[in-house]
């Protein structure tokens, strides 16, 4: 990547599929400009690189520099090396596989023969992984509403959107602050069951093919929706951590919420 091709990506900054095919185009080395690969499945990444020659040392200590978080992803992370210029892409779905070249050269370590570095730029498995159309399943919730689809790529499948009215959190006058709670939280946990109800029954009807689920809303909603629902109890393998950042959860959204299944994080960083 010659230096008018630089182009400038924000941490964190998310990339729909399309996106990210044209920034790795802009990205990619020129003729003789230094290259290199990491694909890293979720979880084994500084112990996989620690346990290296100086590539795997080398690229450990740029990469130690990113948050936690993001080294921690689920979905483990592919580390693109051109000239002096460092993308970490966090994808979208988990890496499960290695690029031909790194499959070869991990060959005498079964250990780690789903993750590698390479002296070049590849980016065969990530473009593959963008263009895997996988069953996805959607919940999106907030209090007082919900939906909850299947994905098949972009495609939608199925999908249900419903409403159930929770009071606000304060009592407006004189009733009684304890009384107006328990209504709440009675409330509230309607609405949890009946989302709950909406799940198993558009997810059952692809359990066998559902490759992945992701949720949108309200974070705390979310977390105690978790927490009392059984049937994603079964499931907690197939959820993965990251966010749908869509607040309103209706029909109409949808859509908006099918743009960002396959979105990348990507961070920069200097070699």
């Amino acid at each position: 990547m010659d230096q008018a091709s630089t182009i400038s990506v924000k941490p964190g900054q998310s990339f729909t599929p399309r996106a990210m095919k044209g920034l790795l185009e802009i990205c990619a080395p020129a003729a003789g400009e230094p290259a290199s690969s990491v694909y890293l499945r979720p979880g084994q990444g500084q112990q996989f690189l620690e346990s290296q020659e100086s590539d795997g040392r080398a690229w450990w200590e740029r990469l130690s520099v990113l948050d936690r978080s993001v080294l921690a992803s689920d979905t483990g992370l592919v580390a693109l090396r051109s000239g002096n210029q460092v993308l970490v892409i966090l994808p979208p779905f988990p890496v499960l596989g290695l690029p031909p070249v790194l499959a070869l050269s991990t060959e005498s370590a079964p250990s780690t023969e789903k993750e590698g570095v390479s002296s070049s730029w590849d980016t065969e498995s990530l473009l593959t992984l963008l263009e895997t159309e996988y069953t996805i399943g959607v919940i999106l919730l907030r209090l007082g509403r919900f939906s909850v689809a299947v994905f098949q790529g972009r495609d939608l499948l199925t999908a249900k959107t419903d409403a159930r009215y929770v009071k606000g959190r304060h009592a407006a006058g004189g009733t009684s602050q304890k009384r107006y709670q328990r209504i709440r939280e009675g409330q509230i946990r309607k609405l949890y069951d009946k989302t709950c109800e909406a799940v198993q029954i558009q997810f059952g009807s692809v359990a066998d093919e559902l490759d992945y689920i992701l949720l949108g809303g309200d974070k705390f909603t979310l977390e105690g929706f978790l927490k009392v629902c059984p049937y994603l109890e079964k499931q907690r393998g197939r959820i993965l951590e990251r966010r749908l950042n869509i607040r309103d959860p209706k029909r109409d959204t949808l859509e908006e919420a099918a743009g960002m299944l396959g979105e990348c994080r990507v961070y920069p960083l200097t070699w």
